[in-house]
């Protein structure tokens, strides 16, 4: 006899084609039903659809009703956790995916208990790192609906593993999360049984009896009984269950499951979506700009700030990646929701913006000010990653002198004048020849090379001289338009992108262009038009002027594109709509990296732009950036050809997701494209030697139906059209990218070049003259009520690894680090990490929990790294 175990849920968008504030009526409402049903044994358990921040904000509006829900969760009647939102898997940094899941089951065990399972029923798409972030997290289960290939296994249960041995016990419910509303509204028991017993092996099967904020089935009982009776002879029995019996009896199965590996991104049993990472760019642009600011920036800067003795404010914190985590519930952060709820997850992104800004904002000036000797123009600059950089640094001084010199210590430092402004200091006057010329100061945007310690600061002087010398100034010129430094020569001809690389003498002609295409898709899938349009778009036509400096030479370069002004005009192949753009294409001293920075006013509707760059690689596989690792993709999808045939639900498009890289190599040749917020890419050319990254698309609907990639019914509502008329983003867009060539690729070495790329350096001047700097600098702020030494750098050596991030631990009170392996192959050595002064250090999961001794030196041993492994190292200091 098969156990049926009927598992009764909703599943609770946090926001979609409605917005969270009116989904929250329903939710006010829908929780008296929950309430009157598992106390009145109506039923007998309920799911609340695994994510902690519908609770939250019930909870915080009926906190009347916390001992009520608490002791649901206690009995196990309620379960809940272990997300805070269920997060998108493909596209959000790992850190990000830590920090979901510690507030979810922080809240959860708050408020009774969490329910251990790696529950995700919707997200588009699994992660090839979920089981070692579940692990990492004491999760060793995990259910989820989308993206399994048939390919790769058929049964519903098996073991997901990743590199490093990690692995959870996994079930497919492959017929949706909604599969069991069959139980209520229909009387077919044995079609359902089939349905939901098709390639499952073991004696228990989930039925899910839930939807899309599906009401209480009051006569849940009442079906499976008339259920039961209709098969006593067919050998089913259904009970009314929950995830963990469920699962609790998979797990005595665990050694006759199918042990498989890798990222689940795969159309045969569902839609995947596999271009939904280019909708709404926009959001896209803003999560990566606030992710890079908190794992990079504020945590670790607020762990240095601690250790000077400034509080650890972990409310601010908590509060901004609630914010941000709130974006990344999977259709938030996919962005297939109506303009309405967009508007709403824009103005969380606003919000987290400001905050992050204006914490980092706040301790830079905060340790600058509180320091035992203070002068006027001193400048500091702040690293907070461990280990030692050196790089071309841009930023702002206000002096009451027009000319200026650098120094650190004793040394000069070579800098470049980008721009001198004079302001007004004084009130401002609508009659400004009464302004004082003593009240005029100068605001110079300076770049410099810079010696950055570890995890502490570096401080300058600025100090006035009579002049300028020439070789530190920036030059404009119309000719000779090409750049260059020590790697690269980068020249604009007759509209066409040629790059030299100096160390190899290779030259690459017509490297890099722009592809537009006609999009007919919707908010979900890029889908071509049945009769597309596509064009090259290079620089022929435009403006293009040089600055040269002593540290970096820029291009840049002004024009319009000429495209399909719509759909229709697509169609009829007419090019009307005139795009402006504007190109910032610099190289600096001593960088391997040529950056490009966008901006893009896009007037055109209902197409798809993609920055293409033509390698010398004739690619067979992609390589891409994973939350903690790497994945390596085909160019090539095996069943491009008879997918339909095959009844899959999309076009199994190479078109595949990244967080901050992608790479294409061979034996000789690497080359790497870096992104501040593209989150899309695919390789193509007959011998698929141009990668190309999708900068934009702009649609006009939440869903259509009958698309070329995508036929049948319409994503999202399939009832009605849902115009989005901000998805078409009439604005003006930033897009900023880099491109790294090298001799072997080399992912550990790539993600430092990341971090040198997309990390800016944040300064502090001590100065009274412009308040205006930042926002709080307007603000009177005092000093510490003592004296703080500059904290001893780190400079961490580490190789083969990648930094992933930096912060404080308040279980240790001290510090946590963590680091992963990036290879898919190769166990590395981690090597040694050195402090000056003695510490205590331990290793932890990623949740913070301790799993080794505590030892005393000044020395980490990281000892060997398997493939994918991540490690986290607790650090204290010894208190004499």
């Amino acid at each position: 006899m098969k156990k049926v175990h009927v598992i009764h849920h909703t599943h609770w968008d946090f926001e979609w084609y409605f917005t969270t504030n009116e989904s929250f009526v329903q939710l006010a409402y829908h929780m008296d039903e929950v309430f009157r049903a598992l106390e009145d044994g109506v039923i007998d358990y309920y799911l609340l659809d695994g994510q902690m921040s519908i609770v939250e904000d019930y909870l915080t509006h009926f906190p009347e009703e916390k001992e009520r829900f608490t002791a649901l969760v206690k009995a196990q009647k309620l379960w809940i956790g272990p997300w805070y939102t269920q997060t998108d898997e493909l596209i959000i940094s790992g850190e990000s995916i830590v920090r979901n899941l510690s507030l979810g089951m922080k809240m959860a065990e708050e408020l009774g208990g969490t329910m251990k399972i790696g529950y995700l029923p919707d997200s588009f798409g699994q992660g090839k790192d979920m089981p070692k972030i579940y692990n990492g997290m004491g999760i060793e289960q995990a259910v989820f609906w989308r993206g399994l290939p048939n390919d790769l296994t058929e049964q519903r249960e098996f073991v997901w593993g990743s590199e490093d041995g990690s692995e959870v016990t996994a079930l497919n419910i492959k017929n949706g999360y909604f599969v069991g509303v069959g139980l209520i509204e229909s009387d077919d028991a044995k079609g359902l049984m089939l349905t939901i017993d098709k390639d499952s092996t073991l004696m228990d099967v989930a039925l899910p009896v839930g939807g899309d904020q599906r009401y209480v089935d009051f006569n849940l009982k009442e079906r499976m009984q008339k259920y039961n009776e209709k098969l006593a002879e067919d050998g089913y029995q259904l009970v009314e269950s929950h995830y963990p019996a469920l699962m609790a009896e998979l797990e005595k199965e665990k050694g006759n499951l199918p042990h498989i590996q890798g990222e689940f991104i795969s159309s045969s049993v569902s839609k995947i979506h596999r271009s939904i990472y280019s909708s709404r760019y926009d959001h896209k642009y803003m999560n990566d700009k606030v992710e890079r600011r908190m794992i990079y920036q504020l945590e670790p800067l607020m762990a240095m700030a601690q250790s000077l003795g400034i509080p650890y404010k972990k409310g601010l914190l908590d509060r901004i990646w609630k914010l941000l985590i709130r974006n990344h519930a999977h259709d938030s952060a996919g962005g297939c929701n109506s303009d309405a709820t967009n508007q709403i997850i824009n103005e969380r992104f606003r919000e987290a913006d400001q905050l992050s800004y204006s914490a980092v904002d706040y301790l830079t000036r905060k340790i600058a000010e509180s320091r035992q000797s203070l002068v006027d123009n001193e400048l500091l600059f702040f690293n907070t990653l461990p280990r030692n950089i050196r790089k071309v640094v841009q930023f702002e001084i206000s002096t009451t002198f027009a000319n200026f010199e650098l120094y650190q210590g004793n040394k000069k430092i070579d800098f470049q004048l980008i721009n001198t402004e004079k302001r007004y200091n004084g009130s401002i006057r609508r009659d400004e020849t009464a302004y004082r010329p003593e009240d005029y100061y100068y605001v110079h945007s300076v770049c410099a090379e810079m010696e950055l310690p570890g995890f502490s600061y570096t401080v300058c002087q600025i100090t006035e001289t009579p002049s300028i010398p020439d070789e530190h100034k920036t030059c404009l010129a119309s000719e000779n338009l090409s750049i260059e430094n020590d790697t690269y020569r980068f020249e604009v001809m007759d509209g066409k992108c040629h790059l030299t690389d100096k160390r190899t003498s290779k030259v690459y002609e017509d490297m890099l262009w722009i592809e537009n295409s006609g999009d007919e898709g919707d908010t979900y899938d890029y889908s071509p038009p049945y009769q597309d349009d596509i064009y090259k778009l290079d620089f022929s036509e435009a403006k293009i002027t040089k600055e040269s400096g002593m540290l970096e030479e820029v291009l840049l370069v002004e024009g319009h594109w000429h495209v399909a002004q719509d759909i229709s005009e697509r169609y009829a192949k007419k090019r009307t709509e005139s795009v402006p753009y504007s190109l910032r294409i610099k190289l600096s001293r001593h960088s391997h990296r040529l950056e490009l920075s966008f901006q893009i006013n896009n007037t055109a509707k209902d197409h798809r732009m993609r920055l293409v760059v033509k390698t010398d690689v004739y690619g067979k596989y992609s390589y891409a950036d994973s939350p903690f690792g790497t994945v390596k993709r085909p160019v090539v999808d095996p069943h491009i050809h008879d997918w339909q045939s095959l009844g899959w639900r999309e076009e199994p498009t190479t078109i595949y997701p990244m967080i901050h890289y992608v790479n294409t190599h061979n034996e000789h040749s690497s080359w790497t494209l870096f992104s501040k917020g593209i989150k899309e890419y695919q390789l193509i050319g007959d011998n698929f030697e141009q990668v190309a990254l999708t900068m934009y698309r702009s649609v006009g609907y939440l869903g259509r139906p009958d698309l070329l990639r995508r036929p049948g019914a319409a994503s999202g509502n399939e009832f009605r059209y849902v115009e989005t008329p901000d998805s078409q983003l009439q604005e003006v867009l930033h897009v900023k990218v880099a491109i790294q060539l090298d001799e072997q690729y080399h992912p550990a070495q790539l993600m430092k070049g990341f971090e040198e790329y997309a990390i800016s350096t944040q300064y502090y001047q001590i100065q009274d003259l412009n308040r205006f700097t930042t926002t709080l600098k307007y603000f009177v702020s005092n000093p510490l009520p003592f004296k703080i030494e500059q904290p001893e750098s780190l400079n961490l050596h580490y190789e083969n690894i990648v930094f992933s991030s930096l912060r404080s631990n308040e279980n240790l009170s001290g510090l946590e680090i963590r680091f992963y392996n990036p290879s898919l192959t190769d166990t590395v050595k981690g090597g040694v990490l050195e402090w000056n002064t003695p510490i205590s250090y331990n290793f932890l999961k990623l949740d913070g929990s301790v799993i080794s001794e505590s030892i005393q030196s000044q020395k980490v041993e990281l000892g060997d790294f398997l493939p994918g492994e991540i490690k986290t190292i607790g650090i204290c200091p010894v208190k004499e």
